[in-house]
Order: C-alpha cells, then structure tokens, then sequence
C-alpha cells in the first residue's frame, strides 16, 4: 500500500519521466477537490505531504538505498497542488474559474503544470542544496523527497502569477 500511494497510483512506474506522470495525476485530484473550495485543496495538500514524508521515509529507510528513488512521485503530486493553490491565491481566482473550460482556465492549468515541472526539474539554489544535504541524511530523506517539490512550488506559483499577469 506505501509504495501504491508514494507512486500515485503506480504512475511512478511508468515509462520515462515518472514525476511528469505524477505532476499529471496530481491534477485529476485537483480537479475532484476544486468544488468543495480552497481550504479543502489546502488540506488536501498538507494530507499528501505528510502522507508522502511518512512513505517517503519508509521507502528510503536502507542507508544503501536510492535518497530520492523516481518511482516516488507523491512529492510532485503534492507540489503541483500547492503551485496550483498559491497561483489561485496570487491571481485571485475562485475555484469555479478552473472548473470552468475557458481560455484563462486553460492557460492557468497549463501554466501551473510547465511552471511546476521547470522549478522541480532545475532545483534551483537554494533548492537543490537543501535537496542534497537532506537525502546524504537516513534520518530526513523521506522530508528531503518531499520538500524540495514543496520549495518548488513557490517559485513555479510566483511564474504563473507573472505569465498570468504580465504576458497572457
């Protein structure tokens, strides 16, 4: 079961690019949390950081084991969902918008996918040091899978903000 919920759902598994796979199942979630509003989203995204730390943790437990194994793709799940809930926050868009088929739905959805998979692919500084440091640890690597997604998140919601606002 820790390894069917890390994977997201086994997509982790798929052929090439795992965690786009998981950036990909994370919005179907999204999706079937929008209608019940942003706090239930936030919940939600919490609930799957503490769930992926706690998988994360038991799955990275061997010292001699993989400090970020790529079958693990809760981490992606839960940043893409935190990007999303921070461009809604910054653009200060209802859910109902993103339920919605327009343009700007799709653009924002779009943008929240490529900005996400941009930040989480490069880690850039101080990312990918706090990646780092955390996976040479036994003790946090299950934290270090996870919050490098979560750090990413911040940078890829302050893109889609700018695409949003500036160039779109």
């Amino acid at each position: 079961m820790i390894k069917f919920i890390a994977s997201g759902f086994y997509s982790g598994y798929l052929p090439k690019a795992p965690g786009t796979w998981g950036s990909v199942v994370a919005i179907p979630l999204c999706l079937l949390l929008l209608p019940y509003g942003m706090v239930t989203l936030g919940g939600a995204t919490l609930g799957c950081f503490i769930v992926g730390w706690y998988c994360s943790h038991v799955l990275t437990l061997d010292p001699t084991a993989d400090p970020d194994p790529s079958y693990i793709v809760i981490d992606e799940i839960a940043g893409l969902m935190l990007t999303l809930l921070l461009s809604m926050v910054l653009l200060k868009i209802e859910p109902a918008v993103l339920l919605s088929t327009s343009v700007f739905s799709l653009k924002v959805w779009g943008s929240v996918f490529i900005a996400f998979r941009i930040f989480d692919i490069c880690k850039p500084f101080p990312i990918y040091r706090i990646d780092e440091y955390l996976a040479s640890t036994t003790t946090w690597r299950g934290f270090g899978v996870m919050i490098d997604d979560i750090l990413a998140a911040l940078p890829a919601a302050g893109l889609v903000w700018s695409l949003l606002t500036f160039i779109f």
